[in-house]
Parts: structure tokens; sequence; C-alpha cells
């Protein structure tokens, strides 16, 4: 149900890869099918879509130079039905700030683009159910290496974890039972009646806690980082303490907490593996821009890259990957590849 699908102005998917999820006649092979009736149902981008990926590149602008983040959501139109969304500071869907000769065009094929999306990813398609059985947390026993995105407290550690590998497969199993699309909006929102209901909780948070990082203990409260942390060592001193209750673990390495480079703290007991590596994210953050690619495919067409206030400007994405990456050896050493 729409109600239940939030697109941020940011962050959820950038406009330009909804094209990917189409044919495109400017690109040779841009769509793998299977079959010929499938091919016939997936229809070929035309010189609207380009127009409405500019209109949506636009708007984004605006909402980053009014720093309306948090009001906007990336959808063709709210639900009517909005008082849910008011109360959270909802206030538009970014085809409000598209001009009105171009916004109906812009919220149908938005829908559509969504649609293919979306579509592409539920339950029953092959990308879905291949998603649905990705692990949420993963023990590397040899290297006694716990993997997670987000991150995990001294609470859940303690309390999922300190079995070691039985605790990540129990935690997997029960993701894995929840995480088709018609149980796992209620799973995850603490409906969910099951006897597994007091694990979504824990599940959840080792998507986004970012408290293992030092100079994340305000992101919570106010979203920001300390470069130079001054929580460091009460963080690193929770994290030993967690990880002496965690079977067959000594450390965590984590995502969700992006920075130029890799980084290695708390004397080897915590990795922070996410460097940015993706060349949007590196260049415009979580913010949508246009890249190379789109500049490319709009040649003679002015294409703007900053907001109508001049307030808002989109940084240059390169055309190649930056970053680092990290080879784990089966001595537990840590080796660091700069791209």
């Amino acid at each position: 149900p729409v109600e239940r699908y939030s697109a941020y102005s940011y962050a959820t998917v950038h406009p330009g890869d909804y094209h990917n999820y189409f044919n495109n006649p400017k690109q040779k092979d841009s769509t793998v099918v299977d079959s010929k009736s499938e091919e016939d149902e997936i229809r070929a981008l035309d010189e609207k879509d380009d127009l409405v990926l500019d209109l949506l590149y636009e708007a984004g602008m605006e909402v980053y130079a009014h720093g309306a983040h948090s009001a906007v959501r990336f959808v063709p139109s709210l639900p009517d039905h909005t008082d849910t969304h008011r109360q959270r500071g909802i206030q538009y869907a970014i085809t409000d700030i598209i001009p009105p000769e171009h916004r109906l065009l812009a919220q149908e094929r938005l829908a559509e683009y969504q649609d293919a999306y979306l579509n592409s990813f539920r339950s029953g398609s092959p990308l879905g159910e291949w998603v649905e059985k990705r692990p949420i947390v993963h023990l590397a026993e040899n290297i006694k290496t716990l993997f997670v995105h987000g991150g995990v407290s001294h609470d859940i550690g303690k309390s999922y974890l300190s079995n070691g590998i039985k605790g990540v497969e129990r935690l997997n199993s029960v993701w894995w039972t929840h995480s088709h699309e018609g149980k796992m909006y209620d799973f995850i929102s603490g409906n969910d009646l099951s006897a597994d209901a007091g694990i979504s909780n824990a599940i959840y948070e080792l998507l986004t806690y970012r408290g293992n990082h030092p100079g994340y203990s305000n992101w919570e409260s106010h979203g920001t980082y300390e470069d130079d942390s001054t929580d460091n060592d009460k963080v690193c001193q929770t994290l030993h303490d967690m990880l002496s209750h965690m079977e067959g673990i000594n450390r965590i390495a984590v995502g969700h907490t992006p920075d130029d480079n890799v980084r290695i703290m708390c004397d080897g007991a915590f990795l922070a593996l996410d460097s940015t590596l993706g060349r949007w994210i590196r260049g415009s953050g979580n913010e949508y821009c246009p890249g190379p690619e789109h500049f490319e495919n709009r040649k003679g067409v002015d294409v703007p890259r900053t907001s109508r206030n001049g307030k808002y400007a989109c940084e240059e994405i390169k055309e190649v990957c930056e970053g680092q990456i990290v080879r784990l050896d089966s001595d537990g050493s840590v080796n660091i590849i700069t791209m």
C-alpha cells in the first residue's frame, strides 16, 4: 500500500537508477529478460523520461537548498489521507515542486518508475527472493569477526549473541521467517503477534545502530558526528566488555558510518568498512545529483547543477570509484587496499 512505502528525498533510490528497470534504446544491452513475452512488457524509455529525470533532479536541489529533507517525500503524490504524514512533518511530494505544466507527467512517470523498481524486488521475484534470504548478521568463525550493517548495542550483544554462531543463526532464521513483504512491515514496526515479536527490535537495531563507532554518541539525538571523538575510551571500553560476553567473536565490522577511508578502531576490535566507494555518495553524499552519464545523455540540453537560489550546487560525480577495501586474512590480519 502507498502509505507503507515512503521514499525519502535522499538516500532511498537515486532517481537515475529507476531508468535501469526499463529498456534504454541508447544502450545496447540495457535490460536482461528471460523471455520474449517479458521483453515485450518492458517499456522503452523516451524523451519524456529524460525530461522527467531532469525535473526530478531540479526538484531535489530545491529540497536541499531549503533544508527541507524531512518535509518532502520522493513519491508521485501524498496519499489523500495525509494526517499521519503531516504529524511526521511531511508536507510535500517531490512533484509538488515541479512546474505545473510538467507536474502530471512527472507524477505518472515517477509512479511507473517506482512500480517497476518495487516489482523487481517484491516477494516472489528472483531479486526479491534473493534479498529476503540475505543474512542480517554474519559471523566469519575462522577470523572471529561479526559483520553487520549498523552495529550491536551492549544489551543486544549480550542478549542475543552471547552464544556466538547459534545466536547469529537464530537471528537470521527469524528474519527469513518474516522478510516476506506480507509480514515484514508488521514485524519491524512491532505489530507482529508471533513468538518472534521481541526479536524485531534487535534485528532493526542491527541494521541501524551506530553506537559502536567512537564519535557517533550524539547521532541519534543530533545527527552529528565528532571527527575528534571525545567518547573514544568509553565506547571502546563498552565494546570490549560486550565482546567478552560473545562467544567466538573478537571484533565487529560495520557499514553505515561512511567516511573517505576504512577505519580500524578500539585496538582492532572495531572495523568501520564504509569508505564511500560509490561515485555518487562520494560526490554528493546521500543527496541526488546527476552524474557524467546523464550529462552525456543530455548533450545540448542545459541541465542545471545548482538550485534556483544558488544555495545548493551539485558536486561533480567522478567517472571512477575511489575509497578503500579490506582483505581479512585467515591469521586475523586486516589489509587495507586503496582504490
